[in-house]
């Protein structure tokens, strides 16, 4: 797996809410877009929002990943679960967010696990922008 960490750009943040012992982990990674990690998430895109196909045609991708730990899994350490590959399936609460930027344009997707009522479940899109800055470059 290959993982282009921009100047060692690893992010790792984490909330608690004391209420029902919820504990979430974000974890980031910047990756070359033309990598197999980079192929990877451009085509996990692709499947989970036909509708808002990549358009930038970015050298980097930002990949961030939230996932929520209940009080049975508080022994695992958070940030274990790295954000590529991306993951076919998830735990409710947990989000996937993909951020590209190139001659003035951005382009992000936001996902969230969905569980489905006879169990399983899938990404749904919960946001998407893209916004161009630079009209000359467009």
């Amino acid at each position: 797996m290959t993982i282009l960490l921009a100047g060692a750009m690893l992010a790792m943040t984490q909330g608690a809410r004391a209420d029902d012992e919820l504990i979430t982990s974000t974890r980031t990674v910047v990756v070359d877009a033309r990598s197999a990690d980079g192929a990877a998430t451009l085509a996990w895109i692709q499947r989970h929002s036909p509708g808002f196909p990549p358009r930038l045609q970015a050298e980097q991708l930002e990949i961030s990943r939230t996932v929520v730990f209940g009080p049975d899994s508080m022994q695992r350490a958070p940030g274990d679960s790295p954000p590529v590959p991306l993951p076919a399936s998830g735990k409710p609460g947990d989000v996937i967010s993909v951020s590209s930027q190139r001659n003035g344009g951005l382009e992000t997707w936001t996902y969230k696990w969905r569980a489905g009522s006879k169990g399983g479940g899938s990404w749904s899109l919960i946001g998407y922008t893209f916004k161009y800055f630079d009209e000359q470059e467009r």
